[in-house]
């Protein structure tokens, strides 16, 4: 997105492109908060090019071989490394069985020349609401793993976006990888709406998880808040299943229950139309299948 930025150059900076994590925890212990990380680039780039940023020293994480991998643990879930990018990820083909939410959301980012450069950890790192994995990873109850000066931790992504382009990293920290817990049972789908961009005006992702007994849902609304939201309403609603009179009630506490902003892409209410609508949709082509 261009916020009528005048600046067709970059401002100065120094490059590093480190070939392990060691080196790249060094650069960012000796730069600080004059450093910033690069995946793909797509974002980062934009931000410099309109002066929201202007790090001294860029830090490319592409050199590091572990970061790239994308494995599927048997009884753990999905681990993708923090350069991986979003091509690769939908040409593995390991999201559309147990993570078609995630499938769906990356197949639907920006054009096949941007998904070929930019990552998912880089578009999770943005914090930008209008972007479209965050909520899809939030219904999938991802995690991601960070490693820092202090040692390694975890952060829930639900929690680990604050707020928008705010993010729980701190400058000598880094995201290693987006793990996905694995899920029987599970089955998934992701719908937007966009008007004239590549960014939605409204999305929301929805997973549900029926292990026998053990039947819930996670039902996530993206690009109408600051941040990622949830509604528990909805999801008591289609929590023990999918028919035509839990899809309506779902539909109706959606438009009811979430809360929606107002910004340059759309107003609140006719976000409030919107989520009613992508609500129905993606209800309705999950009770098809």
């Amino acid at each position: 997105m261009s916020f009528g930025s005048p600046y067709l150059t970059l401002p100065d900076f120094a490059y590093h492109r480190p070939a392990t994590l060691e080196e790249a925890i060094a650069l960012l212990r000796e730069h600080g908060d004059e450093a910033k990380l690069m995946g793909g680039g797509v974002g980062l780039i934009a931000f410099m090019k309109e002066r929201l940023m202007s790090p001294t020293h860029v830090i490319d994480m592409k050199g590091v071989a572990e970061l790239k991998v994308v494995e599927e643990v048997p009884g753990r879930g999905m681990r993708i490394g923090a350069a991986a990018t979003l091509e690769e990820l939908l040409e593995e083909g390991k999201l559309k069985k147990g993570y078609a939410v995630l499938h769906e959301a990356l197949s639907k980012v920006a054009d096949p020349m941007i998904r070929r450069r930019a990552t998912l950890v880089g578009n999770l790192c943005e914090a930008i609401p209008w972007v479209d994995s965050p909520p899809a990873l939030i219904a999938l109850d991802a995690s991601v793993e960070i490693l820092g000066t202090d040692g390694k931790r975890s952060a829930q992504v639900s929690k680990f976006i604050r707020g928008p382009v705010d993010i729980d990293l701190s400058p000598t920290e880094i995201v290693t990888a987006v793990e996905i817990p694995e899920a029987r049972g599970r089955e998934s789908a992701f719908e937007k709406f966009t008007a004239g961009s590549e960014f939605s005006v409204a999305s929301v992702a929805v997973a549900l998880l029926n292990e026998g007994r053990r039947r819930s849902a996670r039902v996530v609304y993206g690009a109408v808040n600051p941040t990622p939201a949830r509604c528990l309403e909805v999801e008591e609603e289609i929590k023990d299943g999918l028919t035509p009179a839990s899809v309506r009630k779902a539909a109706d506490a959606a438009y009811e229950k979430v809360e929606c902003m107002d910004d340059v892409l759309a107003s609140s209410p006719y976000r409030k139309h919107l989520v009613k609508v992508i609500t129905t949709k993606v209800l309705r082509r999950m009770m098809g299948r």
